[in-house]
């Protein structure tokens, strides 16, 4: 069974260092996200907002961030390290580990609400970052099933 799992949080208590030894051979022969000037310079300035691998079984089989480069003028936040194993690309996982990923960088949004998705594409998280500060706050419609 295919899952996407949060390694920020990191609630399956797993080797980190194993995790990412994983996502590393994932990112060599399966990276879908759009390269970036100055990606291997890991600065000080630079905030990871969440992270998430995604799994079938014990199997690591995508992976994705969203950082900050929170001094560098007018940078956006933004999706790196994107990696799908082919036989798993679909745009409906695609899409849910982009959600995870943008999740967890809505609950703060420091960098503002547009995101740079893995494909360069830009997009506006204005209304998910208004909706997690109104559920924050207590105040949310309640859904109807």
């Amino acid at each position: 069974m295919i899952e996407i799992h949060d390694t920020l949080r990191n609630e399956y208590g797993w080797d980190i260092v194993a995790v990412h030894a994983a996502v590393d051979e994932v990112m060599e022969t399966s990276r879908l996200s759009y390269p970036y000037l100055g990606d291997d310079n890991w600065t000080d300035d630079r905030i990871l907002y969440s992270e998430c691998i995604v799994t079938d079984g014990d199997e690591v089989v995508g992976a994705g961030r969203l950082i900050w480069d929170a001094e560098r003028e007018n940078a956006l936040p933004r999706i790196q390290d994107f990696c799908l194993l082919r036989a798993y690309r679909s745009d409906f996982v695609i899409s849910s580990m982009i959600s995870v990923l943008i999740d967890g960088y809505a609950e703060e949004a420091e960098g503002g609400t547009t995101v740079l998705a893995h494909d360069g594409s830009e997009i506006d998280i204005s209304e998910r970052v208004e909706r997690l500060r109104d559920i924050a706050r207590g105040q949310f419609e309640p859904r109807v099933i």
